[in-house]
């Protein structure tokens, strides 16, 4: 899974802009996250055709990285989370991005942006 991480100027409407990007391009946006820090904005994105939403977006003038994501499902239970970041740490994988997908049937899926992306596939 690609997930998409956007520069966003930090003003009231951006993000109905890129979201308007999105919609115009027939990109449907599957899970989102956003925060604020110091003045700049970040929207992180997993959406159907990641290759197009960059390309609309790099179109429209917004700083659009890509990375690889690996996608767990989890226990939908206190402390399922903590379980998994703790070994992934005690292994030396840095999660750099998470972003829920998801819950159904008492199972939570997300998407993990990491600096080790083949030694955390093996160890979940």
């Amino acid at each position: 899974m690609i997930q998409l991480d956007v520069d966003v100027p930090d003003r009231p409407g951006e993000l109905a802009k890129l979201a308007t990007v999105l919609g115009g391009a027939r990109i449907n946006i599957d899970a989102i996250s956003a925060e604020s820090v110091g003045g700049r904005s970040y929207v992180s994105l997993i959406v159907n055709e990641p290759v197009q939403a960059r390309e609309a977006l790099v179109k429209q003038g917004y700083g659009c990285s890509t990375r690889t994501v690996l996608v767990v499902r989890i226990d939908d239970r206190p402390g399922a989370l903590a379980a998994l970041a703790r070994k992934l740490g005690d292994a030396g994988v840095d999660i750099l991005s998470a972003i829920h997908l998801g819950t159904v049937a008492g199972h939570a899926q997300l998407a993990l942006g990491v600096d080790n992306l083949e030694k955390a596939r093996s160890l979940v």
